[in-house]
């Protein structure tokens, strides 16, 4: 069910409130506009230098590296806290970009080309721990939902920004100021982002398996490497997941040939400058924002299929369309259109990955999808001189929004199979598991996960839930009426709502120290031991909320046991 306006007002209001959220949308930011300032310094440099047969080259030559680079960087986001992973990579591109704007000044374009590189594989190890660390973030499936709408704006913002800046500052002194200017916003966001409040495992430096190796194993190089495979395993043993992240290809795609599409266009075909090229991008950042703007719809909606198979197709037919556009506004106003698509794909497709793949493997999942957009945006970059050539500046829009209409009819019935399996679990139960304090640092994927696993149990009045001397095999959740806890006969406690029971069992491993019995007619949720353990190993600090609990109890039951 689709949220309500004052609830979808409310989980972007909570976005603003929770500081740990705000720094890292901020600095995703920052992030954004410097992608966008340094690609098109490079581009224009290099389309100065040879033209769009170079500009493609030379883009390729980034991609390339920072599509092998995006999987081993993202391991990162699973090993480290994912805060510190975060400011980390934007360290790093903050020392590359100033590197290469003082290149850009002082060096031969060979220098140049190659500190683009290492830019380029830099800006690889944000995208995917920003979209890892978001769950870790949020509260609640609407806040995570917004948190990701919000991201797809402040993207929209820095395409916007990125572009600006660029056509503002190499009217002045060229593109070397530009990567300098951008860099000093990285070290801005690695300040932001070092040290954030995270829910759950990963809150405190994750250990995967690979991890978990024989004495003396080489983890920084053999277990890097497993750690990709991992993420590669995750991805082949779900079809559907794989399927959506070869989409998000596609979009890139799309923004590659635009990328060298640009210049031509404003200089060949709208007569503009050089400088048009940065206001043509800018329009796709606009896009941008309207796009993210409108993903409001989809906070609190279950269903995401529908809404991703429309960007895509907007996204396809807008692209073709500008081969009609022979003017600047048309232009321009196309290509808002093809931005506001691409950011409403990119925030309902993130959003269905978080729902569908396991926490512990997420940053990966992402650095792979991140892979695939450097493959897409390369792709496009090596297929626009190729499409020029054979179709005209105009006619080549047409044959990429063929291309992009073709993938998306392949891959619906996988997109529409992952959309059927994740599916925003039932408030009312979550609302009761994060009101237990020691399931309240939990990830919102694991908290989603365990709702999905809790079972409804109903007791009349006067009946056992639970006898003394069992064995303990559940937890219980009060969901509606009051049960009453009892010790050789004495009342020890009294739950209504959100209350919980059976805890003692299963976290001990003895038999059930007290009766529990239904003081009304009762509605209660049970947890199986397993699922209970699990859901309490995504959290250091759970296990230790819940230890401190049960030691309160027993020694209120040896207390009664003295008397």
């Amino acid at each position: 069910m689709k949220g309500t306006r004052r609830g979808v007002a409310a989980a972007y209001a909570n976005v603003g409130r929770n500081r740990s959220l705000r720094n890292a949308l901020i600095a995703f930011l920052l992030f954004n506009a410097q992608e966008q300032a340094i690609w098109i310094a490079v581009t224009l440099y290099a389309f100065a230098r040879g033209g769009a047969t170079t500009a493609g080259a030379i883009a390729v030559m980034q991609l390339i590296p920072a599509a092998l680079f995006a999987p081993l960087g993202s391991v990162l986001g699973d090993r480290l806290r994912r805060d510190r992973a975060l400011a980390l990579g934007y360290g790093v591109q903050a020392l590359a970009a100033i590197a290469l704007g003082v290149a850009l000044f002082l060096a031969p374009a060979g220098v140049v080309y190659a500190l683009a590189v290492l830019s380029a594989c830099a800006v690889t190890l944000t995208r995917p721990v920003h979209n890892a660390v978001l769950p870790l973030l949020a509260d609640t499936p609407e806040q995570l939902t917004a948190s990701n709408s919000v991201s797809g704006t402040v993207e929209g913002v820095g395409f916007l920004l990125g572009p600006l800046l660029n056509s503002l500052v190499i009217a002045v002194s060229g593109p070397g100021l530009v990567c300098v200017v951008v860099g000093s916003f990285m070290g801005v966001a690695a300040a932001l982002t070092f040290r954030m409040r995270l829910h759950g495992s990963s809150a405190v430096a994750p250990m995967g398996p690979s991890m978990a190796g024989e004495p003396g194993r080489d983890t920084m190089s053999i277990s890097l490497l497993e750690d990709v495979r991992e993420g590669v395993r995750a991805l082949h043993g779900d079809p559907p997941a794989a399927s959506l992240t070869v989409l998000s290809g596609a979009q890139f795609f799309v923004l590659g040939v635009l990328d060298i599409s640009y210049a031509v266009l404003a200089i060949d075909v709208l007569g503009i400058g050089e400088q048009g090229a940065g206001l043509l991008a800018a329009a796709v950042g606009i896009g941008g924002l309207v796009g993210a703007a409108a993903t409001a719809v989809l906070v609190g909606r279950r269903r995401l299929a529908s809404p991703i198979e429309w960007a895509v197709g907007v996204m396809a037919g807008a692209t073709a369309t500008v081969s009609l556009a022979a003017a600047f506004g048309p232009t321009v106003l196309l290509l808002i259109l093809v931005g506001a698509a691409r950011a409403f794909f990119d925030v309902g497709a993130r959003t269905l990955l978080q729902r569908s793949v396991p926490d512990e493997v997420l940053a990966r999942v992402f650095g792979l999808q991140e892979a695939m957009l450097m493959i897409g945006m390369a792709a496009g970059s090596a297929m626009a001189p190729v499409f020029i050539a054979l179709f005209g500046a105009q006619g080549a829009f047409v044959a990429v929004g063929v291309v992009i209409v073709a993938i998306g009819a392949a891959l619906l019935p996988s997109l529409r199979s992952l959309d059927r399996r994740a599916v925003l679990p039932d408030f009312e139960r979550l609302s009761l598991l994060r009101s237990i304090p020691m399931f309240e640092l939990l990830s919102q994927p694991r908290v989603e996960r365990i709702v999905g696993l809790l079972k409804p149990v109903h007791a009349d009045a006067g009946a056992h839930v639970i006898r003394r001397g069992e064995v303990g095999d559940r937890f219980f959740i009060v969901a509606r009426g009051e049960v009453v806890v009892l010790a050789k006969g004495r009342e020890v406690a009294r739950h209504g709502r959100g209350g919980y029971v059976g805890e003692i069992a299963l976290l001990r491993d003895v038999p059930r120290t007290a009766d529990v019995v239904a003081e009304t007619d009762v509605e209660l949720f049970a947890l199986e031991r397993d699922d209970f353990l699990f859901a309490l190993t995504g959290s250091r600090g759970g296990v230790a909320v819940a230890d401190a609990e049960v030691d309160r109890r027993l020694e209120e039951l040896d207390a009664i046991d003295e008397e």
